[in-house]
């Protein structure tokens, strides 16, 4: 009877258990499609931003390109000036060899006109000279007389050729200073095209250091963000290769650096005290993690260091989250002490300023390929990190608005 008895009762148990089973099973499905929600909105956010970064790299390189086309532009504009003003000095020196060839006609007039007048001068005094004779000489007067008048009339022929050779000299000297008047305005135009010149090349050599310096903002720019963007993965591959370097078995998670440290090789099963072996682990790992974190290219990055404590699904919830906070405590509580020897004292001093301890339970779970709880390595302390996100978005805005300003 009393057989019966413990029978009945372990049935009875082991329906609870299945039930307790089944609904564990419905909280950790909804847990994993959060957590997969929650992964999706870190990549989209992440991507987002690195399209945003592009996008403006884009713009920056096609501003680039436009004042490249518009100094293109001037510079064929100078080119065409520099050509209409090399036609009009091959006109101005057409017109100042007319204007020499003119002078040296009316030079030649004028050597004419003054023979001219000389020969008129001897004709005069050779007339009074006949005058004087015609007083003496009375009976040739008549003969002389028709003599004078045609002299005269070859006189009043002379006189009339002067005349209008000179009045032919009066309106070439007349042209000759409006050429004058003209070659002084045309003058005066090119060297107002001159100093256009001069000023538009002082304008686009101007432009054109304006220019370089433009891309030498760009290309310092584009080295910035690209340094900030892999900064997370360098100091992921560094923890990776000084672990593997110090021989040391953990696993780096490509993704946000996390490192899972084993708690059966840290603590005994459902305990919290460490174990020596697990001082003797956290000893070896603790000072090569803290030298690539602090080293002098991360250290400024990074803005929080985090022990998570995690258990697997045995039990319930309050009791494995008691469990992983005393857990990850006791991992501070070693490494912090005064008395710990395994790190130097600068490195203490950053590790309190920067550590956090939180135990999560049996919240995050590790699956296998099958998508069942691997308990084994559920139990387990995660080392992670956090960079100084703030710091670096405003670097990247910084950036931003200087490019912006220019």
């Amino acid at each position: 009877m009393r057989i019966r008895t413990n029978r009945a009762r372990v049935r009875q148990r082991s329906r609870a258990e299945s039930a307790n089973w089944l609904s564990f099973s419905d909280l950790m499905s909804a847990l994993v499609l959060i957590f997969i929600l929650i992964m999706f909105y870190i990549m989209y956010q992440y991507f987002d931003m690195y399209e945003i970064n592009m996008a403006e790299i884009a713009r920056q390189q096609y501003d680039l390109d436009q004042a490249n086309a518009d100094l293109d532009e001037k510079t064929a504009k100078l080119t065409e000036a520099e050509q209409k003003m090399i036609a009009q000095q091959i006109r101005l020196d057409a017109a100042q060899k007319d204007l020499d060839d003119a002078e040296s006609v009316l030079a030649a007039q004028q050597a004419e006109l003054a023979s001219a007048q000389s020969l008129l001068g001897e004709k005069e005094t050779e007339i009074a000279n006949q005058k004087a004779a015609l007083d003496a000489l009375g009976l040739q007067l008549n003969a002389q007389q028709e003599q004078i008048t045609q002299q005269r009339q070859t006189l009043d022929t002379q006189r009339q050729t002067l005349n209008a050779q000179q009045q032919t000299m009066n309106e070439q000297q007349t042209r000759l200073d409006e050429q004058q008047i003209k070659l002084d305005e045309q003058q005066q135009t090119v060297d107002a095209q001159q100093a256009m010149l001069d000023a538009q090349q002082l304008t686009m050599n101007a432009q054109q250091v304006k220019l370089d310096e433009q891309q030498q903002t760009l290309q310092d720019q584009q080295q910035q963000i690209e340094q900030l963007v892999g900064l997370k993965t360098r100091i992921i591959t560094s923890l990776s290769s000084a672990l593997r370097a110090a021989n040391i078995s953990a696993q780096v998670d490509p993704t946000n650096g996390a490192i899972a440290l084993e708690s059966d090789v840290l603590f005994a099963y459902n305990k919290y005290e460490l174990t020596e072996s697990g001082k003797q682990f956290i000893d070896r790992f603790l000072p090569v993690y803290l030298n690539v974190l602090f080293s002098a290219d991360y250290r400024p990055y990074v803005a929080e260091i985090l022990v998570e404590g995690h258990t697997d699904t045995t039990g319930d919830y309050i009791t494995n989250l008691r469990l992983s906070q005393q857990r990850a405590l006791a991992v501070a509580s070693y490494v912090l002490a005064d008395d710990y020897a395994g790190i130097t004292a600068d490195q203490k001093r950053l590790l309190r300023e920067l550590v956090t301890a939180n135990g999560r339970s049996f919240s995050d779970p590790v699956r296998d390929a099958n998508g069942n709880v691997d308990m084994d390595a559920s139990r387990r302390v995660v080392f992670k990190f956090r960079m100084t996100d703030e710091q670096m978005i405003q670097q990247l805005k910084a950036i931003l608005e200087e490019s912006g300003g220019e």
